[in-house]
């Protein structure tokens, strides 16, 4: 499996070292397997890539020590899932406006979905580590197909539309540890035996997922979240709605939403509607009067000044 993005494209003048000196004995976590190392050191930020490549699997283990906060640009060449631990500090992952995607937080992980794009990652002072594996979604499909959870990213990806889409965060306990300490820490040159771990350990953990995720149904950040993706055309939708939904205030409904994803409750479901809009209006012959009220609106010039300041937004 080829690697699925680039760090730091199309900044001029930013070129990493890749063959530094005695770089795995610096690194916190050192991939003993790496078949390619890279540092990039900038003025506000030092990043150390450690990668490795085993069909169907792309490591990433990625050490970031940042003196002042700053962004961190990656380009996502093919559309591909991942999944995502957050060993240190943590990352807030941005589109190419810099819109929000998700924070991710300490000690924990989650499975997502990226198209071919440019992103963001915005890092604050401190130390930040995180393991990131990509895995080819027919080698998911083809030993998870009864795990529903994994299933339904599955088919996001498969016949979704939108560009990227997250799963729920969950909490790193010791038996995840352990499992991740038997990926990054084999030493063996044998490279059947390697194969052999990396299937063993990431089937472990993708199924220890899916069962996190059937335990979580609860989470209401990620219920509302959930509850907005098949919704967000009802024209009833607003916050009174969800929280008489969700059976709690509407002030704390919006607080625990904003807190998880870093966007409001409005700011989400409008976003949605204004991508289903845009898509509409790229059909040969349809206008706004044709289908303001099919993404959720009941009033044209509402919604016209909806879809005027998602496009400013989104220039």
């Amino acid at each position: 499996m080829k690697a699925p993005y680039t760090l730091y494209t199309n900044q001029e003048g930013v070129k990493p070292n890749t063959y530094p000196e005695n770089l795995a004995k610096q690194c916190r976590y050192p991939l003993p397997f790496a078949q390619k190392r890279y540092h990039y050191k900038l003025r506000e930020v030092e990043l150390v890539s450690q990668q490795s490549s085993y069909n169907p699997f792309f490591i990433d283990l990625v050490e970031i020590d940042v003196d002042a906060s700053t962004y961190i640009p990656f380009t996502i060449h093919d559309k591909q899932i991942y999944m995502y631990f957050m060993l240190k500090g943590s990352l807030l992952y941005m589109n190419a406006a810099k819109k929000p995607i998700i924070k991710t937080y300490p000690n924990t992980f989650l499975m997502s979905y990226y198209d071919k794009s440019e992103y963001f990652a915005y890092a604050e002072e401190g130390e930040h580590i995180a393991l990131v594996l990509s895995i080819d979604p027919e080698w998911i499909g083809s030993i998870h197909q009864e795990y529903r959870n994994i299933q339904r990213i599955l088919n996001r990806f498969i016949s979704g539309k939108r560009p990227y889409e997250t799963m729920n965060q969950c909490r790193m306990d010791r038996k995840v540890q352990r499992w991740l300490f038997q990926i990054y820490s084999y030493s063996q040159d044998n490279k059947g035996a390697l194969d052999g771990n990396l299937r063993k350990y990431v089937s472990l953990l993708l199924e220890y997922y899916d069962s996190m995720l059937e335990d979580q149904e609860s989470d209401i950040a990620f219920k509302v979240k959930t509850f907005l993706d098949g919704n967000y055309c009802d024209v009833r939708l607003n916050v009174k709605y969800l929280a008489d939904h969700f059976h709690m205030t509407g002030r704390t409904l919006l607080n625990i939403f904003k807190k998880q994803y870093h966007v409001s409750i409005q700011q989400y479901y409008t976003d949605l509607r204004m991508e289903k809009a845009s898509s509409l209006l790229d059909q040969e012959g349809v206008t706004i009067k044709d289908i303001y009220m099919e993404v959720g609106y009941t009033d044209e010039r509402t919604f016209r000044y909806a879809l005027e300041r998602y496009r400013k937004r989104n220039k």
